[in-house]
């Protein structure tokens, strides 16, 4: 495909021709931003927030689980949020009067629609409504159409494929992906349309205001005079904790002095299987299970961890591994998530998703100095400070939606092969 504006999308952009580029509506669509929920939730918060700082104005749409925590609601974002309902809850998503909204806020409000996710209803009613209002339609998948991810449940999202997923990606007029590795699964899978290889974004906090470890040390007492191994994202078998564990099982006794730090929500019943492992490798003593951090116990646990582990199958970008290296912590994680910089950088280890590289990685990381960690900490300091600010995602996105309206030459960060 060649870099000129595609006809396709020249066509579709005719009718907004008479917008003024400096006040584009663009309205997000993500199926869940409660607290618990993790990556998507917050990059998409952050995103939009950062976006009201530009020439965009965003909406966000969204469906309100409260038995997955608080929803995180940006400032400076128009809010448009519905109560999930039994049906919700077990049925995917699925919620008439909400679909029926966003369809008169197409109608009558917006000039581009952003949906975020697959898989679910919500996302099916955005490519409805940008369909039946001749919008544009930007689709992040967040990780959702990776191999590991599609094999995850595969029956079910084969059959949810066939019956309207595939049409949901077909009519998209662009693609965002956060990886290079996200890139060429959406590639792998056919579509040929243009793709935004853009990151997600991090928050850089200021390092002389972390909250102390009497933050967790209080409510975890395994904690105390210990240095901390690190990690946190949601509890999932796709992080590969298992294997983190049995690793750690090898491991520990050669390093009293640490504990490794288990944190992130469960929303499956997975630390059940992982507390059950724990027990059967006694090593109940030396994991500590802190459930969802928040606020300051989570700024308390990245702030005060000298190693972050995050040995996943499959991640998109990986929002826990830039967030660990903005509080300037030295980073373990495999080559199922797009981290390559690690190595480059030298601020952490991008490994085969492998027993024994783990096993290399973390001891070589315990063993290090002090000076030696947190000069590698730094240097990730300085890498997500330089490459990952939001303003500066917002603005290259904020381009990328003035290309789909109007045209010309593409933004830099735009993909046609």
């Amino acid at each position: 495909m060649s870099d000129e504006f595609p006809a396709a999308l020249l066509d579709q952009a005719k009718a907004h021709q008479s917008l003024d580029p400096q006040a584009l509506k663009v309205c997000h669509v993500i199926a869940c931003i409660n607290q618990n929920i993790g990556g998507p939730a917050l990059s998409v918060t952050n995103l939009t927030e950062a976006l009201s700082q530009t020439t965009i104005e965003p909406h966000l749409w969204t469906l309100h689980y409260p038995e997955h925590g608080s929803q995180l609601q940006p400032f400076g974002v128009q809010f448009h949020s519905y109560p999930a309902t039994f049906l919700t809850r077990h049925g995917r998503g699925f919620h008439p009067i909400a679909d029926r909204a966003l369809h008169k806020l197409a109608a009558q409000d917006l000039n581009l629609i952003h949906n975020h996710g697959v898989w679910m209803f919500p996302n099916r009613y955005a490519r409805q409504a940008a369909q039946r209002y001749d919008l544009p339609l930007v689709i992040s998948p967040r990780g959702m159409l990776e191999p590991w991810a599609l094999q995850w449940s595969g029956l079910r999202k084969r059959v949810a494929w066939w019956l309207y997923e595939r049409e949901n990606l077909e009519r998209a007029t662009l693609f965002h992906a956060t990886s290079e590795m996200e890139v060429q699964a959406i590639r792998q899978l056919g579509f040929q349309q243009p793709i935004a290889l853009i990151p997600n974004g991090v928050s850089i906090p200021n390092l002389e205001q972390i909250p102390t470890k009497a933050v967790l040390t209080t409510q975890f007492p395994t904690l105390a005079n210990k240095r901390w191994l690190l990690f946190l994202s949601r509890l999932h078998p796709k992080k590969g904790l298992d294997r983190l564990l049995q690793v750690w099982h090898q491991l520990e006794a050669q390093f009293p002095e640490w504990q490794l730090v288990i944190a992130g929500p469960d929303l499956i019943g997975y630390q059940a299987e992982l507390i059950a492992l724990t027990t059967k490798l006694n090593l109940q003593s030396r994991v500590t299970f802190t459930g969802m951090l928040s606020g300051d116990q989570k700024a308390a646990a990245l702030g005060n961890s000298e190693l972050f582990v995050l040995p996943s199958h499959s991640e998109n970008f990986g929002i826990a591994v830039a967030e660990a290296l903005s509080y300037a912590v030295p980073v373990i994680t495999t080559h199922g998530t797009p981290w390559q910089d690690l190595h480059r950088a030298n601020c952490g280890w991008w490994i085969e998703n492998q027993t024994e590289p783990l096993t290399q990685a973390l001891t070589e990381g315990m063993q290090l100095s002090d000076s030696d960690r947190r000069s590698m900490g730094l240097n990730g300091r300085a890498l997500v400070t330089k490459n990952y600010a939001w303003s500066s995602i917002a603005q290259t996105m904020s381009a990328v939606y003035r290309w789909i309206m109007q045209g010309g030459i593409p933004v830099e960060s735009i993909r046609f092969d």
